[in-house]
C-alpha cells in the first residue's frame, strides 16, 4: 500500500505541476484577450466572430495526439472563448448580447421574452441565459409542449429547448412535438454538461441511498448510481431535484443536478463531475413563432417521410451533395406502422444549391423545413 501511495504521490505531483501551467496560461491568455476587446473597441469592431472561434478549435484538434479528445477541447475552448467575449464586454459601453450575436444575424430580438422548460438552475435555464444574456426576460414553463405554446400563443417569443445529448443523443420528446406548432429554429447553443451529487449542508455521502434527477441525467451518471448501488427517483428536470432536496427533510436523498442549482438552492456538493462521459455537451435550439423564422442562414433542420421502398433514403439524400449531413435521425410516424419520419441537419450554401434542394423536394413526402438558422 505504501508504494501504491508513493506512485500516486508522484503522480500528482506531475499533475499539480501541469495544473499550474494551466491556470498561468489561461491567466495570459485572458490579458491578451483584453487587449483583443480594447483593439475591437477602437476600430467599433464586433465581439463575436464565428469564423475565427471555428478556425481556433480546428487547428487545436489538429495538435492532438488523441483525436478522440476532439470532443472534450472543443468544449473546453467553447467555454474559453465564451468568457473572453464577457471580459471584453466590460470594455465597451455599448456592448451587450445583442451585439454579440449581430454577425450570426441581425434579426434575433434580444429584448424580447423567452420562455424554457424547467426551473431556475437547470440546463434550460443556463442555456436561455448564454445565448440572450444574464438579462434576458425568461419564463419559466414545466413542460416542453408548454414552451412551444407559449410561443403559438404569443405569449413568448423565443423558446429554449434541448435537442440532442452528445452522450444520450435526441431528445426525442421534443423532436416528436417540434413541427405540431408550425414553430421554427432560429438558433443553437451548446451547453456543456457537467453534473454532481449535492445534498442538504452537513450531509455525508455514506448516508445517501437514494437519488433524484431527470431522467437523461440519471442516464448520463448510471456508472456512478450503479457503483453507489444508489436508488433511482426521476424528476421533471435536474433543477426540480434540487428544489425536491432543498425542501424536503429526506436526509437518505441526493440530487443530480449542475453547480448553478447547487447554488440556488443551497446544496452542498459531495462529489464533482459524476457524468459517464467527460465533456458532455448538449444542443440547445431556439425556436420562435412562424412568422418570426429567419430568411437566411448556413444551417438547416428539416423533416420529411420516405416511400417504404429500398433504397429511398439513400437515393433520396444523393440529391444533396453539394451540403455537408451533420445528423440523421429517425422517428415512427404514429399513424403509419413501419413508416419513419426522417430528421436531418444540414450546413452549406443554401442560394447557390436551390436546384439541388427543389430535386430532393421531389423524391421525399411532406417535406418540413424546420427552421434556417446561423451554426
Amino acid at each position: 500500500m505504501t508504494m501504491l501511495n508513493d506512485e500516486l504521490q508522484e503522480l500528482r505531483k506531475d499533475i499539480d505541476r501541469i495544473d499550474k501551467q494551466i491556470v498561468n496560461l489561461i491567466d495570459e491568455r485572458m490579458k491578451v484577450s483584453l487587449k483583443v476587446g480594447e483593439t475591437k473597441k477602437k476600430y467599433n469592431a464586433p465581439i463575436f466572430d464565428p469564423k475565427r472561434e471555428k478556425e481556433v478549435i480546428a487547428k487545436k484538434i489538429e495538435l492532438l495526439e488523441n483525436k478522440e479528445l476532439s470532443g472534450l477541447i472543443t468544449t473546453i475552448y467553447n467555454d474559453i472563448m465564451y468568457t473572453s467575449k464577457q471580459l471584453q464586454k466590460h470594455l465597451i459601453d455599448e456592448y451587450n448580447i445583442k451585439e454579440d450575436k449581430k454577425d450570426d444575424n441581425d434579426n434575433i430580438k434580444y429584448d424580447e421574452k423567452i420562455v424554457y422548460q424547467g426551473r431556475e438552475g437547470g440546463n434550460g435555464h443556463e442555456a436561455a441565459l448564454k445565448f440572450f444574456g444574464e438579462n434576458a426576460k425568461l419564463v419559466k414553463k414545466e413542460h416542453f409542449d408548454d414552451v412551444l405554446e407559449s410561443i403559438r400563443s404569443g405569449e413568448c417569443y423565443y423558446g429554449v429547448l434541448p435537442l440532442e445529448n452528445s452522450s444520450t443523443g435526441m431528445v426525442n420528446e421534443v423532436l416528436d412535438i417540434l413541427a405540431d406548432y408550425n414553430c421554427k429554429i432560429v438558433g443553437e447553443v451548446y451547453l456543456p454538461i457537467e453534473y454532481g451529487l449535492m445534498a442538504k449542508k452537513c450531509t455525508n455521502i455514506k448516508d445517501i441511498k437514494k437519488v433524484i434527477s431527470h431522467h437523461q441525467a440519471l442516464k448520463q451518471c448510471s456508472n456512478f448510481i450503479k457503483e453507489n448501488n444508489f436508488e433511482e427517483i426521476t424528476a421533471s428536470n435536474t433543477a426540480e431535484a434540487a428544489f425536491i432536496v432543498s425542501n424536503g427533510d429526506d436526509k437518505e436523498m441526493a440530487s443530480i443536478s449542475n453547480k448553478h442549482a447547487c447554488k440556488i438552492y443551497d446544496l452542498e456538493m459531495l462529489e464533482e463531475n459524476i457524468e459517464n462521459i467527460k465533456g458532455n455537451t448538449t444542443r440547445f435550439i431556439i425556436v420562435a413563432n412562424y412568422d418570426n423564422a429567419l430568411k437566411s442562414g448556413n444551417k438547416m433542420t428539416i423533416r420529411f417521410l420516405l416511400p417504404h421502398e429500398n433504397g429511398s433514403l439513400a437515393d433520396s439524400l444523393n440529391k444533396l451533395k453539394s451540403f455537408n449531413l451533420t445528423s440523421i435521425v429517425s422517428r415512427p410516424h404514429v399513424e403509419r406502422k413501419w413508416q419513419y419520419y426522417f430528421y436531418v441537419d444540414m450546413t452549406g450554401d443554401f442560394e447557390k444549391s436551390k436546384e439541388e434542394f427543389e430535386e430532393f423536394k421531389k423524391n421525399v413526402e411532406n417535406l418540413i423545413v424546420l427552421g434556417v438558422y446561423n451554426e
